[in-house]
Formats: C-alpha cells, sequence, structure tokens
C-alpha cells in the first residue's frame, strides 16, 4: 500500500509517495500543468493521502525551502530498478549540499566509469529528486545538463543557486551552442 501527502513549502507544494519500505517517489514544488493531487491519482491510483510523512521529511523539506541545512536520511524504496541504477541513485544522494559531481563521477562512483549515458538516463528517471538530489549533478564540461522537472534547467540553477553553488554557466546550452557556431 501507498501513501502520499503534500507539505507546503515557501516554493510552492512539495508531495511524496512512500510504501511501508520509505520514499517511492517526490514531486518538487514547480509549475505543473496540473494540480498536484491529480498528478498523484494518475501515477499512482492505489495510493492515499496522509498527513504522516515518513521520517524526518516534512520537517527536512521545509527547512531546506527556507535556506537551512538538512540531511535527508530517511529510507527510500527502490525495489525493482536494477542494481548499476541503484548505485547510481545511492552515489548521487551522497554528493554534499552546496557541491556538484559530474554523470562521469557517478559513473565511476556506480563502478561503471564508461555508463555516463546510463547515469544520465537514470538521473532523468530519479523518482526522488531532492532527497536524491539530482540536481547536483552537471556535465563535465560544467554546463547543467538536463533536468527533468516542468521548469527543467531553471529549476536545476534555481535549486543550485539556493544551495550557494558558485560559478554556474551564465548561458544556457542552446546558447552555448549557438555561440559555438558563430565563433567557428
Amino acid at each position: 500500500m501507498l501513501d502520499y501527502g503534500v507539505i507546503q513549502t515557501d516554493w510552492g507544494p512539495f508531495a511524496w509517495v512512500a510504501s511501508d519500505r520509505g520514499l517511492v517517489a517526490t514531486l518538487l514544488p514547480d509549475q505543473y500543468p496540473r494540480p498536484i493531487d491529480r498528478i498523484i491519482a494518475d501515477r499512482w491510483p492505489d495510493a492515499r493521502p496522509s498527513r504522516r510523512a515518513p521520517g524526518n521529511l516534512s520537517r527536512a523539506v521545509v527547512d531546506y525551502y527556507k535556506r537551512r541545512l538538512v540531511r535527508f536520511d530517511m529510507p527510500l524504496d527502490l525495489d525493482g530498478w536494477t542494481e548499476f541504477r541503484r548505485a547510481v541513485l545511492n552515489a548521487c544522494r551522497r554528493i554534499p549540499h552546496g557541491r556538484t559531481a559530474s554523470y562521469a563521477d557517478l559513473a565511476r562512483a556506480a563502478g561503471r566509469p564508461a555508463a555516463v549515458r546510463a547515469v544520465g538516463s537514470t538521473m532523468a528517471q530519479n523518482p526522488i529528486p531532492l532527497i536524491i538530489p539530482c540536481h547536483r549533478v552537471i556535465r563535465t564540461d560544467g554546463t547543467l545538463g538536463g533536468f527533468s522537472s516542468p521548469d527543467g534547467v531553471r529549476t536545476k540553477r534555481r535549486m543550485l543557486e539556493w544551495e550557494g553553488v558558485g560559478d554556474l554557466p551564465l548561458l544556457t546550452e542552446r546558447m552555448q551552442h549557438r555561440h559555438a557556431a558563430m565563433t567557428a
């Protein structure tokens, strides 16, 4: 059985879905095309509403969006993920607040240094953003890469700036490609 809830933050509603083993999914505060409860009902039709988030999730999420340093140490339910993908997600979970790592760094940490694209795919499908901080994963060249929230890389940049990560690229990747083509 799955439970779900919504935590009100300074950035908007943050949703979670959990099994009895741990968090299954989170939805970041973002510009969703539909109400967040509707999205949950569509993706997890058997989930029932709950006022009790697992572990310290409610406090940690509220504190994060108030710019306080937090540890998200609640259990996760990664059942159904391959051993490699679990290794990637767990390596990502260890990236400290205010720091970044590259997709290549995570491939090495997961024991498959040549699997950089598979790491990117895993990050794009991360079911538990923020708790598994995929927003902290960037390309080796320092550009931000993608981000699978409705507002995309803008949300990723905002989260990294919020955490105090400096030296973020000023140009979006699309602008960098245009600039490179114009100066070649």
